[in-house]
């Protein structure tokens, strides 16, 4: 079924991450246990499970982004520096929410930064913990920092867990043009793999899913045919989907037509302004058999003029009672408005 909430600051959805957190943890042991049995019922030797990796690729919202420019904040005793915390600092959040706008909005035509202020992911395990370190708001927005703490009781060591954060705000094809995140995540695999000497066991959480399936897809144009399944089993030995939005978040829709605050202290109008100036919300979208992101044939009609994204649908899709959409609305198209700040 789809995803009945988005990932967003988990002070709204503690409770649910650490549901989360167990399950991965039953599924890890688990895993394990079915490869040292299977093993043993076919005679063979006994897969060695200390030797597997985990591979965290976190969700929507749940990467730390600093900020990567100067920027002076008038009228707040505030300002950006590099390195500095931008999602999420509710600090500078609450005394310069414009200055903040400014690292955190994409241009929604071409994802750009701010001409200001630029942010980028952090890196490293730290960056999807807890988004706002501190003694009142981390554990307000912790999201893997119980799980890293289970895996330290239970004696798992350092380098046998991995997180692969990203920007979340920008589609899969930027992430890769930008910042080659798919040739880093395929690399990742293959330095745990280096490392550990065995496969890895991959966790998805939320978009993150969307991430990994897109780089299946993308590894198949990487390397060659014949190879891609060695690939595959060679370097991953299971896949956890954990909250995954394989048929769209309905949330998403509230997101985009009115905005959700999810706790933050901001209106509904700036945060459906934040949010559709994200193309990686478009991944969340429900969506329906029938319709296609996009044609192969639209590049004839959009050469030199601004990309506007749109859907295609087949004549099923209209006609049909199963809608992807709920059955009073047909078609949406959202004009992306430029903010004042961007002028």
């Amino acid at each position: 079924s789809s995803q009945n909430h988005l990932e967003m600051p988990p002070w709204r959805f503690r409770s649910g991450d650490l549901a989360c957190a167990m399950v991965i943890a039953v599924a890890t042991a688990t895993a394990a246990s079915v490869v040292v049995a299977a093993g043993a019922a076919d005679g063979e030797a006994e897969f060695d499970y200390r030797k597997l990796s985990g591979i965290i690729i976190p969700g929507f919202a749940s990467t730390q982004l600093r900020a990567w420019s100067v920027l002076d904040c008038p009228y707040s005793p505030f300002d950006f520096n590099p390195l500095d915390s931008v999602w999420l600092d509710s600090t500078k959040l609450f005394s310069a929410v414009n200055c903040w706008l400014k690292c955190m909005l994409l241009d929604p035509y071409n994802q750009t930064d701010h001409p200001e202020c630029k942010s980028r992911p952090d890196s490293g395990l730290s960056a999807i913990t807890e988004l706002d370190p501190g003694y009142i708001t981390g554990p307000l927005s912790s999201i893997w920092k119980e799980w890293v703490k289970w895996c330290v009781d239970f004696g798992i060591e350092a380098n046998a867990i991995i997180a692969v954060p990203y920007d979340w705000r920008l589609p899969p094809s930027m992430l890769e043009e930008r910042d080659l995140y798919f040739h880093k995540l395929k690399l990742t695999f293959e330095i745990a793999l280096k490392l550990r000497g065995g496969p890895s066991l991959v966790f998805a959480h939320s978009m993150g899913n969307n991430v990994f399936r897109y780089f299946l897809e993308w590894l198949k144009l990487e390397i060659a045919p014949k190879h891609y399944i060695q690939w595959l089993d060679k370097h991953i030995h299971a896949y956890f989907a954990v909250g995954a939005p394989l048929l769209g978040s309905t949330e998403s829709v509230r997101a985009t037509l009115s905005g959700t605050t999810s706790g933050l202290p901001i209106t509904e109008g700036t945060a459906r302004l934040m949010f559709n100036s994200f193309a990686a919300s478009l991944w969340l979208l429900p969506f329906s058999k029938y319709c296609k992101a996009d044609n192969v044939y639209w590049k004839h009609f959009f050469e030199g003029k601004a990309h506007i994204n749109r859907q295609q649908c087949d004549e099923m899709e209209y006609s049909s009672d199963n809608s992807g959409w709920p059955t009073t609305l047909v078609s949406i198209e959202v004009r992306m408005l430029i903010h004042p700040l961007w002028t």
